[in-house]
């Protein structure tokens, strides 16, 4: 299949437009998106902003009501969450939100979801955080429960952690059965099994093609294991990028961007940086053992000529 690309917006410290309505941003950079051919836009499920990414004062945006707003004001693009945390809201009320997203955008969304890992947000919240293993059997029972109240009239679900009892969900998604389930994470026991058994999307963010391939192997032996389609889940990369022309314009840029709470190493080595053949040439090596959807962020953004940059410089080396 095509490679397919997706941009993330992890942040909403736009530099060079402090003082503007964000969300007006965002909606900009989203039609943007749509325009210049990508597939796809993805929010963060954070209640509050993390330090690697900006200040935890800075805004950001609800994923959910955001990527409705999106879907308002967008005609094409896939509507994604990269990845919703099980734990901050009842599986139930969850089914009847995204039903509706789907419903604002014609069958655009995909349902990202994992099991949570920031506990400080957690407890400022007043949302319990326990240990992984229960964290872990909520995502999958949050899982059951989507797909039951998307699918079936009235709901019942009986879980350790979550239950619905004759609940109903209306109108129904769009998408038949249902919006396509992401699972993102690499642990090789669990979230892989889960994503095996249940998700239509698997994303991976972070490490090495050769760690890539290894992980897409562990998700093949469960889909073997299971009896499910491996190849009917797409496999995706998260991953942010910075186009530079050479070093010196790289460290000018980490400078500028760096957020204060992390260093400019921390970020170069998350972060895909180089020439546009540079970056399609690394992303490559990603698509040889099996990558078939790259969902990219930017630091700069709010800049707009970056997402115009990769979209016409890199995409079409990989399509």
């Amino acid at each position: 299949m095509p490679v397919k690309f997706g941009l993330q917006i992890p942040s909403f410290t736009f530099h060079t437009r402090r003082g503007e309505n964000v969300y007006r941003v965002a909606e900009e950079i989203a039609r943007t998106a749509e325009s210049e051919g990508m597939d796809s836009v993805w929010l963060m499920d954070h209640l509050f902003q993390i330090g690697v990414v900006a200040p935890e004062t800075d805004p950001i945006l609800d994923c959910w009501t955001g990527l409705a707003a999106f879907g308002a004001v967008t005609k094409r693009l896939r509507l994604g969450t990269m990845v919703a945390a099980a734990g901050f809201r009842p599986p139930s009320i969850l089914a009847k939100m995204t039903s509706t997203i789907d419903v604002i955008s014609d069958g655009r969304l995909i349902v990202g979801i994992g099991a949570g890992w920031c506990d400080w947000e957690h407890e400022a919240y007043g949302l319990d955080f326990p240990p992984v293993g229960v964290r872990m059997k909520k995502l999958e029972e949050a899982i059951n429960i989507l797909k039951a109240m998307w699918t079936q009239e009235r709901a019942t679900f009986e879980g350790e952690c979550f239950h619905v009892r004759n609940a109903v969900c209306s109108p129904k998604p769009v998408q038949k059965p249902h919006p396509p389930i992401l699972v993102g994470g690499s642990g090789e026991k669990v979230t892989l099994r889960i994503c095996a058994q249940h998700a239509q999307m698997h994303n991976i963010g972070g490490g090495t093609p050769e760690a890539t391939a290894r992980t897409l192997g562990v998700l093949k032996a469960h889909c073997q294991r299971l009896g499910t389609d491996y190849d009917a889940i797409v496999k995706s990369r998260l991953t942010p990028v910075m186009l530079v022309e050479d070093e010196a314009e790289a460290q000018r840029k980490l400078q500028r961007l760096t957020p204060p709470d992390t260093t400019e190493e921390h970020v170069r080595n998350r972060t895909l940086i180089g020439t546009p053949e540079q970056v399609a040439a690394n992303l490559k090596s990603f698509a040889d053992v099996g990558i078939e959807y790259f969902i990219v962020s930017f630091w700069d953004i709010g800049e707009i000529e970056p997402l115009r940059a990769f979209a016409r410089e890199v995409m079409p080396r990989l399509r």
